[in-house]
C-alpha cells in the first residue's frame, strides 16, 4: 500500500520549502496539484536551488491536475495509485492543502481503507497572520473565504455576535473583494472595530496593518490580504 502525503509548500519565499518537503516531492511517483504548471514551475525553482546539494534528480515525479472540477475523478486515479503501492503527494498552489481547498474526500477515503496519510507541515497564510495579527491567539476561528452571496455572507458574518466565547476570526480576501468586505464586516460588526489586515504573507513586503474598518477603507491595495478581527463573544453591539 503506498502513502499519500500532505505537502505544504512556499506562500512566497521559496526558502521556507522544509527539507522533508523537499525530499518528499522528489520521492513520490505522483504529484496531485491544483495547476500543474505552477508545480512543474516550483519543483523547477527548487531543483536548481537545491538539487546539487540534496542530491535531488533530474526529473520530477508525474503532475496530474486535482481541484475542485475534476476532484472526484482524480480522487479515483489517485485511490489506484496507492493501492498499487505507489506514494502519492497532494500539494495546492501555495500553502498547506485542503486549508479553503479540495483534498478532505481523498484524505477520508485514505482512513476509512487504512491507506497510510502523512503530513508534511510549513507554510500557511492562516496561521502565519494570526501570529503576526497582535490579536489573541488562544481560539480563534478559519472563516476561509466568505460566501459569494451578499445574503448568505452578512448572515454568517451577523451570526459572530452570537458566538458565546471570545475569538480571533481569520477571512481570506481576494485583492478585488477587500473593500466590499470591510464594508460587510463592518456593517455588522461596527466600522469602528480594531482590524488587522496582514499583507504578502512571507514574500519581500509582507506587512501587517492595523486600525479601525472605518480607516482600512483608506488603505491602498496592494499585494494579497488575510482580515483578522477579534470579537468578545456576545458583546459585539
Amino acid at each position: 500500500m503506498g502513502t499519500l502525503y500532505i505537502i505544504s509548500t512556499p506562500i512566497g519565499n521559496i526558502s521556507d520549502i522544509t527539507i522533508h518537503a523537499l525530499d518528499t516531492l522528489f520521492r513520490v511517483s505522483t504529484i496531485a496539484c491544483e495547476d500543474t504548471r505552477q508545480t512543474g514551475r516550483l519543483l523547477h525553482l527548487l531543483r536548481n536551488r537545491y538539487g546539487e546539494h540534496y542530491k535531488l534528480p533530474r526529473t520530477h515525479p508525474k503532475l496530474i491536475s486535482y481541484h475542485n472540477q475534476n476532484e472526484d475523478v482524480t480522487c479515483s486515479n489517485i485511490v489506484s495509485y496507492l493501492q498499487n503501492n505507489q506514494d502519492v503527494a497532494l500539494v495546492c498552489d501555495a500553502g498547506t492543502p485542503l486549508i479553503s481547498d479540495p483534498g478532505y474526500r481523498i484524505v477520508n477515503y485514505c482512513h476509512v481503507h487504512n491507506i497510510p496519510v502523512t503530513i508534511v507541515g510549513g507554510m500557511s497564510a492562516s496561521i502565519q497572520s494570526l501570529v503576526g495579527s497582535g490579536f489573541l491567539t488562544e481560539k480563534f476561528t478559519f472563516l476561509g473565504f466568505l460566501p459569494e452571496k451578499h445574503g448568505h455572507r452578512m448572515k454568517l458574518l451577523q451570526s459572530l455576535q452570537y458566538v458565546p466565547f471570545a475569538s480571533t476570526y481569520i477571512i481570506y480576501v481576494a485583492p478585488h473583494k477587500l473593500f466590499k468586505t470591510l464594508e460587510d464586516v463592518g456593517a455588522c460588526v461596527g466600522t469602528n472595530r480594531i482590524i488587522c489586515l496582514a499583507r504578502e504573507m512571507s514574500k519581500l513586503h509582507e506587512s501587517y496593518w492595523k486600525g479601525t474598518i472605518k480607516e482600512a477603507l483608506n488603505v491602498p491595495i496592494k499585494g494579497e490580504y488575510v482580515l483578522l478581527l477579534h470579537l468578545d463573544g456576545l458583546s459585539v453591539q
